[in-house]
């Protein structure tokens, strides 16, 4: 596997509805920033629907995913308001 640089960086503040970062089939990681609140995603183009607490893989308050996801619209939810989140998309370098 070669490199991977970073494409960018998406800032989101995360409530209980869902928001959808287009990640265009590349890598990325998600960092949940939150002391309390816990972060829900899923692929959003896989079948249509946005991310819940019940369809979502859930990411713990304070954690970052361990290995690089590849998505082409990321769907993202919070268990509570204002929650920051961060999304690092990667590219084959």
């Amino acid at each position: 596997m070669g490199c991977l640089k970073i494409d960018r960086v998406e800032t989101l503040t995360l409530g209980t509805s869902a928001q959808t970062v287009g990640v265009h089939g590349l890598a990325c990681l998600i960092q949940n920033n939150s002391e309390s609140a816990t972060v829900y995603f899923k692929e959003a183009r896989e079948d249509g629907k946005k991310a819940t607490s019940s369809n979502g893989f859930a990411l713990a308050a304070g954690k970052t995913t361990e290995i690089p996801l590849v998505a082409m619209d990321l769907s993202l939810v919070a268990s509570a308001a204002s929650t920051d989140v961060r999304v690092l998309i990667l590219d084959m370098g």
